[in-house]
C-alpha cells in the first residue's frame, strides 16, 4: 500500500485510524457505522429491553432513517421486532436544554410519518423510546428512569397507556445492573473489551487495523458529509447575523437564512442584538 500512495495520503489514513481508535459510542460518526451491523444493533436493543431472546427484523441507523422520517432531527437507531413494536434510540453526548421536549418531538415525528404512510390511529404500534445520555440529566442518582403515565380520577389514578414507553438511561450512574454495564461500555468502547457480545465484537473489528481500513471509505464519507453540513450551517448563521445587524424583520431572516425562529433569537442574544418581530 505504501508503494502506491503519496506520503500525505498515508498520513491522513493513519490519522483517521487513530481517530477511530479513540471513538466511543457517544460519537455520532462511530454510532452510524457500528450499528449498521445487525448483531451490534440487536445486542443494544436486547440489553436495553432486558430481553435476550427478542427477535429484531429490521434495524436502521441515522443514515437510513431519513427514508423513514421526513424531517430532522434524526434518531440514531430505529429497530422493529417480529411483533411490530418499534424501538427508537437517541444517543446524546452533549447536554440538551429540553430533553423531555426533544423526546416529545421524536415520538410525534415518527407517528406522523406512520400515519402519512397509511397506518390508522388504532393501529399505531407500541413504541419504546430510549434516550441515552452520558450525564444523569435528572440528577436523582439512578441509571434508568422510566416515564409512567397516569390518568387522575378524583383522588385516584389509573395507568394511561397510549402505546408510548419513554425510558431515560445514563452512563454517569453505575448501579451495577446489566444496563449500567452496557452504558459504561458505550462510554469507553475500548478495543479488546469483549463484555458486550456482538456489539463488542464489531467495535473490536472496526478498531483493528484490518477493520479500520476496510471501513475507511464509510468513515471518510461521513466526515465529508458532516463537514459540508457544518459549512452550510455556518453560512446560514452568517447570513442571519448580517440581517440582524441590518435590522431586518424576523420573517425575512427566517426565509433567507433558513434558520428556525429559536435559532435566530439565540444568535441575536449571543451577539447582543435585537430581533425585529414581523
Amino acid at each position: 500500500m505504501s508503494d502506491y500512495l503519496p506520503d500525505s495520503l498515508l498520513v491522513s489514513i493513519e490519522e483517521l485510524i487513530e481517530q477511530i481508535q479513540a471513538m466511543n459510542l457517544f460519537n455520532d460518526t462511530f454510532i452510524s457505522v457500528v450499528f449498521k451491523d445487525e448483531g451490534a444493533c440487536l445486542h443494544l436493543v436486547r440489553q436495553l429491553m432486558q430481553k435476550p431472546d427478542l427477535k429484531i427484523i429490521a434495524c436502521r441507523t441515522q443514515n437510513a432513517i431519513p427514508m423513514l422520517i421526513s424531517k430532522s432531527p434524526r434518531l440514531d437507531i430505529t429497530a422493529e421486532d417480529d411483533q411490530g413494536t418499534l424501538y427508537e434510540i437517541e444517543i446524546q453526548r452533549l447536554e440538551e436544554p429540553a430533553p423531555a421536549r426533544r423526546v416529545r418531538y421524536y415520538s410525534s415525528v415518527m407517528d406522523s410519518e406512520l400515519l402519512r404512510k397509511g397506518v390508522t390511529y388504532d393501529n399505531l404500534p407500541e413504541v419504546y423510546l430510549f434516550y441515552l445520555s452520558e450525564k444523569d440529566i435528572w440528577q436523582r442518582g439512578q441509571t434508568v428512569y422510566e416515564l409512567e403515565q397516569l390518568l387522575r380520577i378524583g383522588d385516584d389514578s389509573i395507568p394511561y397507556d397510549n402505546g408510548l414507553h419513554t425510558v431515560y438511561v445514563n452512563a454517569e450512574v453505575d448501579d451495577g445492573s446489566n444496563i449500567a454495564k452496557l452504558m459504561q461500555y458505550l462510554k469507553t468502547a475500548k478495543a479488546g473489551d469483549t463484555s458486550q457480545g456482538a456489539l463488542s465484537a464489531h467495535v473490536n473489528y472496526l478498531k483493528s487495523p484490518e477493520g479500520g481500513r476496510e471501513a475507511m471509505g464509510e468513515f471518510e464519507k461521513i466526515f465529508t458529509e458532516k463537514g459540508r453540513a457544518e459549512g452550510e450551517a455556518k453560512v446560514h448563521r452568517e447570513t442571519a447575523l448580517e440581517m440582524l445587524k441590518d435590522g431586518e424583520k424576523l420573517s425575512k431572516i427566517m426565509k433567507y437564512s433558513t434558520l428556525a425562529k429559536e435559532a435566530i433569537f439565540t444568535l441575536a442574544s449571543e451577539n447582543g442584538l435585537e430581533v425585529v418581530v414581523g
